[in-house]
């Protein structure tokens, strides 16, 4: 019957000498068990999965056969979970054990890629580990997949600084060349402070605003503040709260010229150099340096041997020892500038970049963003200005732009001009000829009078109106009427007389 697993990490066979497991093992044919109990508490429910059937077949082909014939168990003398581990770590690196020995061995002819030396470094067996596997004497073939491994990489000398200097002469030149970048970067973002017109001006103005608004008081009078005060310029609000000191400076910048485009400008090394730690840059300046002289180290008991890797290494310590003194030089310099600059801005000398370069990167994002505030807010202004100052029958005619009273516009009403005045003219006259056209076939004599003499005194007037254009005015005035309702009074009233 299958029976529920236990989980444990097996106690590995060549530790068993000299303990207890080894005298329980040999008493173990003493110790008798309740089989049935055992399988009425633990035993697992038959099932017709593919593991089940071949166990219920071993079994009965067992009884058959008086020997079942089982899997050969693996010898297991690594951790459980180590070695689960390094299973994982050698499937990505899809190289046989023979392959990976060769290259360890000789790594010019079998080269090995940065991500499968990193791979196999943690996999490597430790001291313990490989006396392990040097003193098994046992079947070779019953080994499991992590043994075999390490018996197979148990001859190669040096094993581990082989690895860890080949893994430096891959790694140095991409890691040189991000410290260098960054030295350089410290140092030109340290330049940029100490020469900037822009940033001293700025500052001169915020040390100008800020001991007037402390007058005599305790915090008036100051002759400097900190770089991170900046920061707070956004908090002093205006007795109406509509603004702050951020934007009242901004406006202050953009009326003296251009500070604030400049000043970004002079500064734009601070965004990157800000996020910069040079301690911890430190840090990786001295592994790198550590692994140069591990290569050196292995360059020189290579040279007693007859590596293969002698050339390897040959060629990488003569260049990377000269890097490396330059880049020693970049980061000594950066350190030293920064405590000038700290000295210089009245900071204390152990000042990090952090502490420079941030409250200065922030304040010049702050300030432009509160300049951009600024203009919304002005064109914002200018236009409801420009809205208040409108005629007030501009205004309305923005609102009913000729619209009659059956909601319709009328055309050419449009707007303050009125559109094309000739247009305007004659679309108004073929209207009032068009109503002239209906009251004569209606016969209403008087209507058609009163349009005449209407459009004779529109005319008349249009040559006395100032700044009208002729035609246009009388189109105008006909428009005004019609939508009124004054030229159709008439024949209503004389249809209601004649109704009588």
């Amino acid at each position: 019957m299958p029976m529920r697993p236990l989980h444990w990490s097996k106690v590995p066979d060549a530790k068993v000498a000299g303990t207890l497991w080894l005298e329980d093992a040999m008493e173990e044919s003493k110790a008798a068990v309740d089989a049935a109990d055992l399988e009425g508490i633990f035993g697992l429910a038959e099932t017709r999965g593919r593991s089940a059937t071949k166990d219920v077949e071993r079994e009965r082909s067992g009884s058959v056969e008086g020997k079942a014939k089982t899997k050969k168990e693996q010898v297991q003398l690594v951790d459980n979970k180590r070695s689960n581990n390094i299973s994982i770590a050698l499937a990505r690196i899809r190289l046989s054990d023979e392959q990976m020995r060769a290259a360890v061995v000789d790594p010019v002819s079998h080269p090995l890629t940065p991500e499968q030396v990193s791979a196999i470094l943690p996999a490597l067996p430790t001291a313990e580990e490989l006396e392990m596997v040097k003193e098994y004497t046992g079947d070779v073939d019953s080994l499991g997949r992590v043994e075999k491994f390490f018996l197979v990489l148990s001859d190669v000398e040096r094993l581990g600084p082989r690895l860890q200097a080949l893994q430096a002469t891959q790694q140095f030149a991409p890691q040189w060349e991000s410290l260098a970048d960054e030295f350089k970067t410290v140092l030109i973002a340290v330049d940029q402070v100490r020469s900037s017109e822009a940033l001293k001006a700025i500052l001169r103005q915020v040390l100008r605003l800020g001991n007037y608004l402390n007058g005599t008081s305790a915090r008036g009078g100051a002759y400097g503040f900190k770089l991170a005060d900046l920061s707070k310029l956004v908090n002093v609000k205006s007795a109406d709260s509509k603004t702050t000191l951020l934007h009242y400076l901004a406006r202050l910048l953009t009326e003296g010229g251009s500070l604030i485009d400049d000043v970004k400008s002079e500064l734009n090394a601070l965004p990157e150099a800000k996020d910069i730690p040079l301690s911890e840059k430190r840090g990786e300046l001295a592994k790198l340096s550590s692994q140069v002289a591990l290569a050196k180290q292995q360059l020189e008991i290579g040279v007693k041997e007859a590596d293969a890797m002698t050339p390897l290494l040959t060629e990488f310590c003569e260049g990377a020892q000269k890097q490396l003194d330059e880049l020693k030089a970049d980061a000594t310099a950066a350190e030293e500038a920064l405590k000038k600059l700290a000295l210089w801005t009245a900071e204390k000398p152990s000042a990090t970049v952090e502490d420079l370069f941030r409250p200065l990167a922030e304040f010049v994002k702050a300030i432009e963003k509160a300049a951009q505030d600024n203009a919304r807010e002005a064109e914002a202004e200018k236009r409801k200005l420009a809205a208040a100052a409108a005629p007030a029958g501009f205004r309305a005619g923005h609102k009913a732009a000729g619209k009659p009273a059956g909601g319709m516009p009328m055309p050419g009403m449009g707007g303050p001009m009125g559109g094309d005045k000739a247009m305007q003219a004659e679309i108004m006259l073929k209207m009032a000829q068009r109503a002239e056209k209906a009251a004569a076939a209606s016969g209403t004599d008087n209507v058609v009078k009163a349009q005449r003499e209407m459009l004779a005194a529109a005319s008349a007037k249009a040559a006395t109106l100032p700044g009208r254009g002729g035609m246009a005015d009388v189109g105008g005035e006909l428009a005004d009427r019609l939508a009124g309702g004054q030229l159709f009074a008439l024949k209503r009233a004389q249809a209601a007389q004649a109704g009588n």
